[in-house]
């Protein structure tokens, strides 16, 4: 009985296998879900050879692909403010009826130092000031401006040497304006307590600085009193640039390193305004966990103006090693793609397609791109780039 059984098992276990094996062979072979025609590898790309003439006429250099640390940086959002002390209020030397010979100053206009802004005819009054008091007021505005300038020529003298700061000769320059101003304003003060307090022409009231008109108090043809606000004047040859951080990221910025400044229109990898850090009031703001880092440029032509959004390019405190191109070898196809020429061999060059994970300065930092030592084509990449494509020749 033992024997037929284990008979049976067997037959039975020979069965399946053979209708396995039938189902095996009757099935078709699975059909290929994608077929690729003739395939192009980017190591197989287009190589240009160049005669020597062709060659020396493009100017063809080269620089080599370099493995080094080098600084990283990060763009940040600032805004252009006018430096601390800068802004220069003139007010009315004594009551008077305002008039404006040449125009009403406008918000915004540009003013030359020692431009007429307004003529103040005094108005007459019973009680005149008296020509001893207001010889009084030229003394006192006469030594205070006399300090501001020795104070002005020591900051400059201090910044020589390496032992002042610049904010230090901006705020003494800016001592030395008011300085001016007031001493003007004695002095007219006391030409009409000597004429009585009348005159056909009025008192010239003139600009002590070049800057740009900040604010207007005042219309022709109104009267004001003495020492009433007329008009701000702001100086925008030199300003400042207030550069929210994240209190977090703000350990991670190098304070001693220049910044780079570029207006929203320009492209992420321009140069910029350099611009260096200085010192000043720290500030915050606790809702959007930032903290205020301060530079300051020359600012010539009024490229930028008070309040206006900028980018800033900061270095970072960290550094990172990796493959390094001048950034004048990149070339953009039309589709994003960045690619470089490499020298296989004299006059022979190959297009590569490289990865950029940053630029600083002039430089390129390359995660994906040629070895180190690889001779990479700088000036002709873009001839050459139309020779590839059949634009050039």
């Amino acid at each position: 009985m033992a024997t037929r059984r284990q008979l049976r098992i067997a037959l039975t276990a020979a069965a399946i296998a053979a209708l396995a094996a039938c189902d095996k062979k009757a099935a078709p072979p699975a059909a290929k879900a994608a077929t690729v025609t003739a395939p192009v590898k980017e190591a197989e790309l287009t190589t240009i050879k160049l005669t020597p003439e062709a060659e020396k006429r493009l100017g063809i250099t080269t620089a080599a692909v370099e493995r080094k640390p080098i600084a990283r940086t990060r763009v940040i959002g600032g805004e252009i403010a006018p430096p601390s002390g800068t802004v220069v209020s003139i007010t009315a030397p004594v009551a008077g009826v305002l008039q404006a010979p040449s125009g009403m100053p406008e918000p915004g206009a540009a003013i030359s130092r020692g431009q007429l802004l307004f003529r103040l005819v005094p108005i007459p009054s019973a009680e005149r000031e008296s020509p001893v008091i207001a010889q009084q007021a030229i003394d006192t505005a006469t030594a205070r401006r006399d300090a501001a300038a020795k104070k002005t020529q020591r900051a400059e003298q201090l910044l020589k040497d390496g032992a002042g700061s610049r904010r230090q000769l901006e705020e003494a320059q800016a001592e030395l304006a008011v300085a001016d101003a007031e001493l003007k304003s004695a002095t007219d003060r006391r030409a009409a307590a000597v004429r009585g307090g009348v005159s056909e022409a009025g008192v010239r009231l003139e600009a002590p600085q070049a800057g740009v008109v900040q604010a207007v108090h005042v219309k022709p043809g109104q009267a004001v009193a003495a020492a009433a606000p007329l008009v701000d004047i702001v100086q925008v040859a030199r300003v400042w640039v207030r550069v929210p951080v994240y209190a977090g990221e703000a350990r991670e910025i190098d304070p001693a390193a220049p910044a780079h400044v570029l207006t929203l229109s320009d492209s992420p990898d321009a140069d910029g305004v350099l611009a260096q850090p200085i010192p000043a009031p720290p500030s915050a703001n606790a809702a959007t966990a930032g903290v205020d880092l301060y530079y300051a440029m020359g600012n010539p032509g009024q490229r930028f103006r008070p309040g206006e959004r900028v980018a800033v390019r900061l270095t970072r405190r960290d550094s990172t090693a990796g493959l390094v191109v001048p950034k004048a070898a990149l070339l953009h196809d039309a589709y994003g793609g960045t690619w470089v020429y490499v020298a296989r061999e004299p006059q022979v060059y190959a297009r590569v397609r490289v990865t950029v994970a940053d630029i600083i300065g002039t430089y390129a930092l390359l995660s994906q791109g040629p070895p180190p030592n690889a001779r990479v084509v700088l000036d002709g990449a873009a001839e050459l780039f139309g020779v590839e494509f059949g634009v050039g020749k």
